[in-house]
């Protein structure tokens, strides 16, 4: 699956960071890592072992002078191996979202420069930027995506030239409806045939079947 959030520990977010601080905030960034969905990916570049926080480098104060022995010698150098490296350190939002797409913020602890929205600290703050732009969709991404946002539709094939003639004008209004669908078929419809008249009592849908002038053309286009 295409990685669509991107999370990059910011290293000069670090610089001078006091050790209780630089302990919670990696142990928050190992949470917000086991708990991360198949479209996230979390990016460091390898100098961050050599930042100057308040009592060494990084690596220095992150691997001897946590109170947490186990997580400074088994957890955390696990955690770090696992998050991908990049070349060339990403200096500011306008560069990363220049190399990654679509979806991308700094971790760290003290950001100064850099746009709050794109900034994540602790849970809340990553909370927050997942939801803020897991549904902020054009008619492209929502395409791309209809599988991981929807579990229980299926689209025809025609539907992508449906929303791209669309545009912007009417998709939230459509994505709206969608997401009503998809939750009816996941709490609703465990058995049997689609049924409109359930479809509308147990959600907000207003659905109504096709003409049979309608059904007729279907088929045979289908032929």
């Amino acid at each position: 699956m295409r990685k669509m959030f991107n999370y990059y520990l910011f290293n000069p977010s670090y610089v001078d960071a006091a050790t209780n601080v630089l302990e919670d905030n990696l142990q928050t960034l190992q949470g917000l890592f086991s708990i991360r969905k198949p479209n996230e990916t979390f990016l460091k570049h390898d100098s961050i072992w050599d930042i100057k926080v308040a009592d060494g480098t990084f690596a220095e104060v992150a691997f001897s002078s946590f109170h947490d022995k186990q997580f400074s010698n088994q957890v955390l150098p696990q955690l770090l191996q696992q998050i991908n490296s990049v070349e060339t350190q990403i200096e500011s939002i306008d560069d990363f979202n220049d190399r990654f797409r679509i979806y991308n913020a700094f971790y760290g602890i003290n950001f100064q420069g850099i746009p709050e929205e794109n900034c994540i600290c602790d849970l809340t703050s990553y909370n927050n930027f997942y939801e803020k732009n897991n549904w902020e969709l054009t008619p492209q991404t929502l395409w791309e995506r209809r599988e991981e946002l929807f579990s229980r539709i299926i689209f025809c094939p025609n539907v992508e030239a449906q929303i791209r003639k669309i545009g912007g004008t009417y998709l939230q209004q459509i994505i709206d409806k969608i997401r009503l669908l998809d939750n009816y078929a996941i709490s609703c419809w465990n058995e049997g045939n689609f049924s409109y008249g359930n479809a509308n009592n147990n959600a907000a849908l207003n659905i109504s079947p096709e003409s049979n002038s309608t059904m007729n053309q279907q088929d045979l286009d289908q032929l």
